[in-house]
């Protein structure tokens, strides 16, 4: 079933070992606490600590790091006094900071201020739902993604927090930023609820700072677009819509079906097919080249309640005269947006939910430099075609996800090593870690795909850690698994591996 498929992409991938980064597992470090557990890691390298925290159980756990391939077992630190359970953590120089969504989620949540070993220094109020939270690179300042997700007929309106911490964390003030200047703009293809204003419908997601710490670039996941945030005068400046990636060109195919094997079983079908996906991303990440700052996102896709199968849905017929492709084993499995690209007979054009790739965008213009197209898919067909669009990266889910997300591109982070930058992408549902050499920001290469092991399920952070700041003296990568409460911990180096021949 698969061994055609498996050749077809090899075929696509012809090229010659070459030197790459590679990632080799040196540890695993586990909460204990399973499932719900592990999310999101923060590390602070003044004092070689993880603090990680634990949505599922209100909590976080600090762990002495200064040995990263003996890590003893950590102090967890309860929540449940601050609010529902937290939903990001961050540290600089001996301050952790916890964002934690309020009792009713729907209410104004808040930030937790902690030192080193857990004791509690302040609280302070932000907006509904802080989804994410990060210092900037002086530590003077902390940015909070406020996502505002509705909830029980209640839709907060969505934000983002600036936190001034110059003067200490005891007189922290904070500085409550929406998008109501934005309520009558021309925002392109930036989506917005139906009967919605601007203001109440973006959700902010995840956030990068720019090197400078003069902006701080903001995923607005539901709405398809990032927010730029000027952090000089802490102001909301501008908002990118990301458009739609094109599925019908060549370098963009995709795999849309669960049920396109023999017996409907699933198959691995990376083709061309008359939808767009819309880019969605969660995870930001930003780095600055020759002078220009940019950033990277990983392009998740994310349903609110208008997710429809395209067999469900009355086609336009000028539009798609091939009826068949309503079938399942063709696009009729696949989740799309009901409510875009819809006309007066019917559906025009269809809409899926994330780019099942990573981005490149310019960060002063938000033009599109690079797209990772329908690689990921190939990479996984040709070196792990077990686990291709699986779910909790097991073989025995094979090809679930295809007529949804596929890998589901979700955590990315940045780092430079030896004067090279690399981008990090974890997939979230094939589970393991893509890596790039994101030097040129417009050509880069591919370097290495590293699948999940040891029952690692489910990627969500990412921290690259400096060979200078751990007691390895290695270059680090840190992958937090949520549902199995691990954080798998690889060193990096340069290895001798097959290359795809991407570019």
């Amino acid at each position: 079933m698969k061994k055609s498929a498996l050749l077809l992409s090899l075929a696509c991938l012809a090229g010659s070992a070459n030197s790459a980064l590679v990632l080799n597992k040196v540890n695993t470090i586990n909460t204990t606490l399973g499932e719900g557990s592990a999310e999101i890691t923060s590390y602070d390298p003044s004092n070689q600590q993880l603090f990680v925290i634990n949505s599922g159980f209100n909590s976080f756990t600090i762990f002495d790091f200064a040995d990263p391939g003996q890590v003893p077992a950590g102090l967890t630190v309860n929540l449940s006094g601050y609010g529902a359970g937290p939903n990001s953590i961050a540290s600089f120089n001996g301050l952790v900071a916890v964002a934690v969504e309020a009792n009713t989620k729907t209410d104004p949540g808040a930030v937790v201020f902690f030192d080193a070993f857990g004791q509690h220094l302040n609280t302070v109020t932000v907006g509904a739902l802080p989804d994410m939270l990060t210092f900037t690179n002086d530590g003077q300042k902390i940015i909070v993604a406020n996502e505002g997700e509705p909830d029980a007929g209640i839709n907060p309106m969505g934000g983002i927090s600036v936190i001034d911490v110059s003067g200490g964390v005891g007189s922290a003030t904070v500085t409550q930023l929406d998008f109501t200047s934005f309520n009558q703009a021309d925002l392109g293809d930036t989506i917005i609820a139906q009967g919605e204003t601007v203001a109440d419908d973006m959700e902010p997601e995840y956030i990068a700072v720019s090197a400078d710490d003069s902006k701080a670039f903001v995923t607005l996941q539901e709405n398809n677009a990032v927010a730029v945030v000027n952090l000089t005068n802490n102001s909301i400046s501008a908002i990118h819509d990301l458009g739609f990636k094109d599925h019908s060109l060549a370098g963009n195919e995709l795999d849309a079906s669960d049920r396109d094997g023999a017996q409907g079983e699933g198959a691995i079908n990376i083709q061309n097919w008359p939808i767009k996906g819309i880019y969605m991303p969660d995870a930001i990440a930003s780095m600055r080249v020759n002078g220009v700052d940019y950033y990277l996102t990983a392009n998740e896709g994310d349903a609110r309640d208008e997710d429809m199968r395209i067999k469900d849905l009355n086609l336009d017929a000028t539009a798609f005269p091939d009826m068949t492709l309503q079938d399942d084993e063709q696009l009729g499995r696949l989740n799309v947006q009901s409510n875009l690209g819809q006309g007066q007979d019917g559906h025009t054009e269809l809409y899926s939910y994330g780019a099942r790739s990573f981005t490149i965008w310019n960060g002063d213009t938000g033009a599109q430099v690079f797209d990772s197209g329908s690689q990921f898919a190939h990479i996984i067909a040709a070196q792990e075609p077990d686990i291709f669009n699986a779910n909790d990266a097991t073989s025995e889910k094979f090809d679930e996800r295809s007529d949804d997300k596929g890998m589901e591109p979700e955590g990315i982070t940045v780092g430079t090593i030896n004067g090279i930058t690399y981008a990090f992408i974890g997939l979230e549902r094939t589970g393991g870690v893509m890596t790039y050499d994101v030097s040129n920001p417009a050509a880069p290469q591919f370097q290495s795909f590293t699948p999940a092991t040891d029952g690692d399920v489910a990627p969500e952070g990412l921290v690259f850690i400096n060979a200078a700041d751990n007691g390895l003296s290695q270059d680090l990568l840190l992958v937090s698994h949520e549902d199995t409460g691990t954080i798998a911990v690889y060193t990096l180096s340069d290895d001798v591996i097959f290359e795809t021949g991407f570019e």
